[in-house]
């Protein structure tokens, strides 16, 4: 998944060619109250405690490694891909870049913590013990719907972060999709629930990766 402007305009395009064709939406998600910004970040992290200083410390280690990210690994680019285009008729607010940002920081995320998970409050970091081994060299054609299940079940249990520093993770990772829709129109912003599911996905993209022996693309 590519880190830079113009690979992400070049997703961008590749995706929604597609999605141009897709059906009406049935069912929409609803949208954000009210735009977080800098000031309702700094207000909602300093009100994290101990944690807060996790949160900020993950947030500028993210930032330092998203420069050398060109794309998520032969399987897991093609898996976010999917799952974006999936979402995009039931949550009209999100766009593919702001998809592409936010599935890729969870799974950077993911990789800071693995170099120095004390760092970041925690003691190790769980993976996902549900995913088949290859066969014959091909991962399960129910892989994305395993990973999407697994988001939604028992994800505390291999989050390997402090329940409050992810909230404040997610909280960040809105206020960034916030920052990139600076006119939302009709569709309104992202909410929070919304970046928690796609911040999930991310985390558990790289745990795929590690599974599966695979690592993203980088400079």
């Amino acid at each position: 998944m590519p880190g830079s402007d113009e690979g992400r305009t070049g997703l961008a395009a590749t995706v929604l060619a597609k999605l141009g064709q897709r059906r009406p939406r049935s069912v929409v998600v609803r949208s954000a109250v009210e735009r977080i910004d800098t000031a309702a970040l700094e207000t909602y992290v300093a009100g994290l405690g101990e944690d807060a200083a996790t949160v900020r410390r993950l947030d500028a280690a993210v930032e330092v490694a998203m420069s050398s990210l060109v794309s998520l690994s032969s399987l897991t680019a093609p898996l976010a891909l999917q799952y974006l285009e999936r979402l995009a008729r039931p949550i009209p607010a999100l766009t593919l870049e702001m998809g592409v940002q936010t599935v890729s920081r969870a799974y950077v995320a993911h990789q800071v913590v693995e170099t120095d998970p004390a760092a970041y409050g925690a003691s190790d970091v769980p993976v996902l013990g549900t995913l088949p081994p290859l066969r014959r060299g091909f991962p399960p054609q129910d892989l994305l719907t395993r990973v999407v299940k697994a988001t939604r079940r028992d994800f505390e249990l291999i989050r390997a972060l402090s329940g409050p520093a992810w909230d404040g993770f997610v909280y960040s990772l809105t206020r960034r999709a916030h920052e990139q829709a600076a006119q939302p129109g009709p569709d309104g912003l992202l909410d929070r629930p919304v970046v928690d599911g796609l911040a999930r996905f991310g985390w558990l993209l790289r745990q795929v990766d590690l599974h599966y022996g695979l690592e993203p693309e980088g400079r």
